[in-house]
């Protein structure tokens, strides 16, 4: 009995490609989060500076050849920011976008590094108290990641931040007031986690 658990276990973890389903044709959704938490005193040490998010990534995708997914992402954002003690600044916003993304398998036919590029458009407001900002952004990423195939349906992703760059408007109702932001993942890791499940063709 033991020996037969043995080979079992042995024959899940040598299971063939098609544990991936990233064949042409298939379809998946997913879901990813990322969270964002920091705390800072002030120069005069009589107050903490806080700002934390939180974004849930939904997405649906197709893949257009073996191992090659498109679809499209979106992404719904809460967050605020602030001293303590004080009306905190509330932030909220709705992104949607295409992607692109290539699973390359490793020896472990159940892990496979990614690479995904994407583009966002997002809108969303602000506020503190009584007064209320509108708010949009366009951005593009390109973003390195792993994803491990946990059963034949389902695989667990793990997204950094990579490269991207965004044109922020904190406020729609004026003009020429843009922000232009550039990120690079090895200074400024994000990490996002989700799930995925694939559906064969």
């Amino acid at each position: 009995m033991k020996k037969n658990l043995i080979l079992v276990f042995a024959l899940v973890l040598a299971a063939p490609a098609l544990w991936a389903q990233t064949t042409q044709g298939s379809l998946t959704l997913g879901g990813g989060f990322e969270y964002y938490s920091d705390k800072s005193e002030n120069a005069y040490g009589n107050s903490d500076y806080s700002t934390s998010s939180f974004q849930f990534l939904p997405n649906v995708g197709y893949f257009v050849v073996d191992n090659l997914e498109v679809g499209i992402r979106f992404g719904i954002l809460s967050g605020k920011s602030g001293y303590q003690g004080s009306n905190q600044t509330k932030s909220t916003a709705f992104s949607a976008g295409p992607y692109a993304r290539y699973y390359k398998f490793t020896s472990n036919e159940r892990f496979a590094f990614t690479g995904a590029v994407g583009v966002s458009f997002a809108s969303g407001k602000t506020s503190n108290g009584n007064f209320e900002t509108k708010t949009g952004s366009v951005g593009i990423s390109i973003a390195p990641g792993f994803a491990y195939f946990l059963t034949e349906r389902w695989g667990l992703d793990f997204q950094l931040e990579g490269i991207g760059f965004t044109s922020y408007d904190p406020n729609k109702d004026v003009d020429n007031n843009n922000q232009k932001i550039f990120s690079f993942g090895i200074n400024s890791l994000s990490p996002s986690l989700g799930f995925r499940y694939f559906i064969g063709k």
